[in-house]
């Protein structure tokens, strides 16, 4: 007689799950966005803060990022967050979605505190809120590495 043996998976932490879902679709959201971005940028060419094709140009010559930004409408680089202000504009769309999926950490462990404080794991509450405050200041620019 044959003996069969069936193997049972350990069951994933809801906690893994949510964390996973949130990430996963965020990134395809980013990705879609970051896609989508430069080609707004190269068909709307005169409403972006950086004219691509002088942009490109100037990266590829291997001038420094002040000789590119020198080339943007305002002159130099406006700062860390300037696609807030021009987010309709193709550069901007684009570094949205750069932004967005570097941020994708910060929803992702925001949900899995809730699964956490659902099973009473608070340990790990704590941990993923520490961590998600490093996530949130770093990315506002709060605490920067110079």
């Amino acid at each position: 007689m044959e003996r069969t043996e069936t193997l049972r998976m350990p069951a994933m932490p809801i906690s893994q799950i949510v964390y996973g879902e949130i990430v996963y679709w965020i990134t395809i959201a980013a990705a879609i966005v970051c896609t989508v971005g430069p080609a707004l940028a190269l068909i709307f060419m005169d409403s972006n803060v950086m004219d691509p094709s002088f942009t490109f140009g100037a990266i590829f010559a291997g001038k420094s990022a002040s000789d590119v930004w020198a080339l943007s409408q305002t002159g130099g680089f406006p700062g860390g967050h300037f696609y807030v202000s021009n987010l309709l504009t193709g550069d901007g769309f684009t570094q949205f979605g750069l932004a967005l999926g570097c941020g994708v950490a910060l929803p992702g462990l925001l949900g899995a505190t809730i699964a956490f404080a659902k099973s009473k794991s608070f340990g790990f509450v704590v941990l993923s809120l520490w961590v998600a405050a490093l996530i949130f200041f770093s990315a506002s620019g709060v605490v920067s590495m110079h």
